[in-house]
């Protein structure tokens, strides 16, 4: 008898055993709530001359025949999904999480790649991995997430529009924090991963999609500021279809990288249409470089709106920068390794390392023809400043040489023209009709075929393309 009385006490608390396995999940979820983000995205465009998806790669020579011909393209690659789970309160603070995926890891298999088929696959990547908490006036961010420099976009067809003029496109692993006071004023700052070349291969490729300062790492975290002044003077104007007022940023950035020795072994030191091998050794010790940005932007309501209704409104968006080795910030277009001839070694082949100056900026003017159609037309350039012509003359045969540069293809400046139509029948529907004119200035003549009539430094190219969003 007892030991039917003990079998039955087992089996009760092996059924209640179960339902708390069973229920305590539901319970913790139950205190977290999970929300399912993203939108579906379909470009399509023709190209007058070869270029990315993106539209961040500078236009060839316009006398180089293999670049400078028409390309059709359609692409959902830049489509993307979200998670949002908002969770408990910990210390007065609303807690939250995102985690989002694009699919432009490892780029699109063509029809020719025998592992994307026709079918043209896509590979996911991870863009953003966080949680924050929230106060009334403050933040605390942990994780994967924007760069401060990427607060304001250009509303064009494009993903990570203007990255070798405007705006760069950087999300990096960091700590941040941001208060707001006197209801008007933001001031934030972080910690984060500075991009730096990979350790282990002499490829040079950091984690914002460009080739960045070749051989160096950073002993120290990348380092950004912002301070924001927004107010509500005589009405608001639409930023991507959302009412905000008059609205002042700056933002600055820094990070420390050394040079490393002995790399790169060898480049081509190329002037205007002079060139020579050099090989060897040409750095030869270990030299500190400082990539810094400075940016500042400014959002103007030119024919603002007092409801939601944005019928009739106009805006202006202008942003400008300044800095040296601005693609460890996430801007693209040319290498921002140079290397300075060290006059104490007259007969060797050493020189200094140094980052390329640039500066560069974007105004855009929106208006609003009613809450469906909407259109933007803006005019974005960036340009390498400091550098003459004598610094780039670099040969063994000429006298006086200072600077040399290991890629060929160096654009002194970059121009983009764009216009774009939107329609926006529903939330959950948008479609744009855009045209894209870019041209680049370089530093060197180049001739193809080897004929003097046939020297260009000018290229450019022209884009149409079709673009069309489902948001859910």
């Amino acid at each position: 008898m007892v030991g039917e009385t003990g079998g039955a006490e087992i089996k009760k608390i092996m059924i209640l055993a179960i339902i708390v396995v069973l229920i305590a999940p539901a319970v913790a979820f139950a205190k977290v709530e999970f929300s399912l983000g993203g939108f579906v995205k379909l470009q399509s465009y023709w190209d007058s001359t070869q270029n990315s998806k993106n539209l961040n790669l500078p236009p060839a020579r316009n006398n180089d025949n293999s670049f400078h011909h028409g390309k059709m393209h359609f692409t959902s690659q830049g489509s993307r999904i979200n998670f949002t789970i908002k969770g408990p309160t910990f210390y007065g603070a609303q807690t939250m999480g995102f985690i989002e995926f694009d699919f432009n890891g490892g780029g699109e298999a063509g029809i020719a790649n025998a592992a994307g088929s026709p079918s043209q696959s896509y590979s996911p990547a991870l863009r953003h991995a966080m949680f924050r908490f929230n106060w009334p006036t403050s933040e605390l961010l942990f994780g994967k997430y924007w760069s401060m420099f990427c607060d304001w976009y250009a509303e064009v067809a494009e993903d990570g529009p203007l990255q070798m003029t405007g705006t760069p496109t950087a999300r990096l692993a960091q700590v941040r924090f941001t208060q707001t006071f006197l209801s008007d004023w933001t001031v934030a700052g972080l910690i984060g991963n500075p991009n730096q070349a990979a350790l282990n291969t002499g490829a040079a490729t950091g984690p914002y999609n460009t080739v960045i300062n070749n051989g160096q790492s950073a002993e120290v975290p990348q380092l950004q500021g912002k301070i924001r002044y927004a107010r509500d003077f005589w009405g608001k104007a639409a930023y991507y279809g959302k009412p905000i007022p008059f609205t002042v940023q700056l933002v600055g950035g820094w990070q420390r990288n050394v040079m490393r020795n002995n790399f790169p072994g060898g480049f081509v030191a190329s002037g205007f249409g002079e060139q020579a091998a050099v090989t060897g050794t040409i750095v030869n010790r270990n030299q500190y470089v400082n990539p810094w940005l400075a940016m500042g932007s400014i959002f103007i309501p030119v024919i603002p709106t007092h409801s939601a209704n944005l019928a009739g409104t106009a805006s202006i968006l202008t942003q400008w920068w300044v800095g040296q080795g601005v693609e460890a910030f996430g801007f693209c277009g040319t290498s921002g390794a140079k290397y300075r001839f060290d006059g104490f070694f007259p007969n060797t082949f050493l020189y200094d390392a140094e980052l390329l100056n640039k500066f560069g900026g974007f105004v855009e003017g929106q208006y609003y023809f009613n809450n469906q159609w909407f259109i933007n037309a803006l005019y974005s350039v960036s340009k390498a400043f400091n550098v003459s012509r004598a610094q780039w003359l670099n040969t063994a045969n000429i006298a006086g040489r200072e600077m040399g540069f290991n890629n060929a293809n160096e654009p002194q400046t970059i121009q983009q023209a764009i216009v774009t139509l939107w329609y926006r029948p529903i939330q959950a529907i948008k479609l744009g009709l855009q045209y894209s004119y870019i041209a680049a200035s370089y530093f060197q003549m180049n001739t193809t075929p080897l004929n003097s009539a046939n020297s260009s430094s000018f290229g450019d190219g022209h884009r149409v393309e079709f673009v069309g969003f489902f948001y859910f």
